[in-house]
């Protein structure tokens, strides 16, 4: 499950013009011409996720909120309002370890989650994605609500893991029921594979988008880690600094292998060992992988083309802040910022799940007049 810095992979200089923000009250043309940016206005940020290894939900309920937005478009979409919903929510739901959601398959069935809790939606701000103080594993199940100064007691993000939502006193929202409509699949289940899509992928997905006019859930490999993220539009335009994205995965995916090997070399544990060997394996394969393909596809496909991504990973300094903890001063941090680009060869090259989500036609057509 994606966590950490190891996710954030925007320092290097070549990347930074590719995070970008929707401009306020714009509603059309925000990044130029030669786009479809008509679903922008309905995209609500991300808290940042920082360690919580979250983003399978940030994504499924930053979808969720974006039909609620399409939905009821006069209804505000500022932090904390109507409309931000608690992605700690579909987390307890479905549990720490993807497979304890007994879903088909959680990679494209996550969004089910909402129409097994029958539509029922809390807001934000009553039941908060927060950092708070826990002891034990979530690994094994004995994580458990701690105070400052317990034995082994830690304070971070993977406290909304912890599943208290019998204390929710109200806020709750009602979502249509959801489907799928599945873009690719990759046949392994493995949401670390590369080259999994077919090589049009990115036209489907830009297919899809004009067609259906909903966002697409894609689950792909970044940086060795899966990752979990939302596209809502495309500009076939913008210049994308010849395939950056893809370079510095190239770049980074060795170092990564280095990192993660020294890790399992220095374990105190043999689990703590196999869960590293595992990962080092793993980036060492993708590294060579990627190689590979770049040198069968000829590197980049072309320096020009975007896809508006919606992320939970890489704050906007100049953004509404994020209040963790509400009990306690000096937890505040940006919101992530609501859109960054990557070059159409980002999906061809590490998309694995791509699934298009929309409300069911007969809930969905009343609410749309």
């Amino acid at each position: 499950m994606p966590s950490g810095e190891g996710l954030r992979a925007m320092n290097h200089p070549e990347l930074r013009p590719f995070v970008r923000d929707l401009p306020v009250g714009s509603e059309d043309g925000a990044f130029g011409p030669g786009g479809f940016d008509e679903l922008l206005p309905f995209v609500l940020a991300s808290p940042d996720q920082l360690d919580a290894g979250s983003c399978l939900h940030m994504s499924i309920t930053g979808i969720a909120e974006w039909w609620l937005a399409r939905m009821f478009p006069n209804m505000s979409r500022e932090p904390d309002g109507p409309l931000d919903l608690s992605e700690r929510m579909t987390m307890n739901e479905a549990g720490y370890e993807e497979d304890a959601a007994h879903l088909p398959n959680w990679r494209i069935d996550a969004i089910y989650l909402f129409n097994r809790m029958g539509g029922r939606a809390v807001r934000n701000s009553s039941y908060r994605f927060s950092k708070g103080w826990h002891t034990g594993s979530f690994h094994d199940g004995t994580a458990m609500p701690a105070n400052e100064g317990d034995a082994g007691a830690v304070y971070d993000a993977s406290f909304s893991w912890l599943d208290q939502r019998a204390q929710i006193q109200n806020g709750h929202v009602q979502l249509p029921p959801f489907e799928r409509i599945i873009v690719h699949l990759d046949q392994a289940r493995d949401q670390w594979a590369i080259g999994s899509a077919p090589p049009d992928i990115a036209e489907r997905v830009k297919s899809h988008l004009r067609s259906n006019k909903a966002p697409v859930q894609v689950i792909y490999n970044h940086n060795g880690y899966w990752h979990s993220v939302y596209v809502v539009g495309f500009n076939d335009e913008i210049d994308n600094g010849n395939c950056a994205w893809t370079r510095d995965y190239r770049r980074i995916i060795g170092a990564r292998a280095v990192e993660f090997q020294h890790n399992a070399d220095v374990a105190g544990t043999p689990e703590e060992r196999d869960y590293w060997q595992v990962r080092a394996d793993r980036a060492v394969r993708s590294s060579g992988q990627i190689e590979d393909l770049w040198a069968q596809r000829g590197g980049c496909s072309s320096n020009r083309g975007v896809f508006y991504v919606r992320d939970s990973i890489y704050p906007d300094a100049n953004g509404p802040v994020y209040d963790y903890d509400p009990e306690s001063v000096g937890d505040e941090s940006p919101y992530s910022r609501k859109i960054v680009l990557k070059e159409y060869d980002w999906l061809s090259y590490f998309a694995n799940h791509v699934v298009q989500i929309l409300p069911v036609v007969p809930f969905y057509l009343p609410l749309a007049r």
